[in-house]
């Protein structure tokens, strides 16, 4: 069917009309198609908008079923979220926005944010250089006392 605005749809149902001055279908179609050349219908579209119409009232399509996507406004607020505290956790931005923290995550990586938790690898002091060389020593120390097979 192809996609077709209400108005359009409310279009056809004025075409088909009603009581004793009903178009075909088909004659519906060509009509519709001569007003609307770059939309095209079949009369299987407009069976399917007048079928649509006497079981609803109405020729708007029906909510789709599944989850609920994410409002552009939540996106919006998590993302803030993250610019306000650099170091807030996802699992808070999760619950401050009531959505899962992995719609967090993928909504974030999505706008080119990379979260990851700072840490100490490796600590450059004053006294590096006496460890590493107390650490070589000991190596050295070890490979001589090792005999060779």
């Amino acid at each position: 069917m192809a996609h077709l605005t209400v108005t359009q749809g409310i279009e056809i149902l004025i075409l088909i009309g009603y009581g004793n001055t009903t178009r075909t279908q088909q004659g519906v179609c060509n009509l519709f198609n001569a007003k609307y050349p770059d939309n095209p219908i079949t009369q299987s579209t407009v069976s399917k908008i007048e079928s649509k119409f006497r079981e609803t009232g109405d020729v708007k399509d029906l909510p789709k079923s599944g989850r609920p996507k994410i409002t552009l406004d939540k996106k919006i607020d998590i993302v803030l979220s993250m610019e306000k505290n650099p170091q807030s956790t996802s699992t808070l931005v999760a619950s401050e926005n009531e959505v899962s923290q992995t719609t967090v995550l993928r909504i974030l990586g999505k706008e080119n944010y990379h979260l990851y938790k700072f840490q100490l690898v490796q600590e450059l002091n004053e006294d590096n250089t006496d460890r590493r060389l107390q650490l070589l020593r000991h190596r050295a120390l070890q490979n001589t006392e090792t005999p060779d097979n």
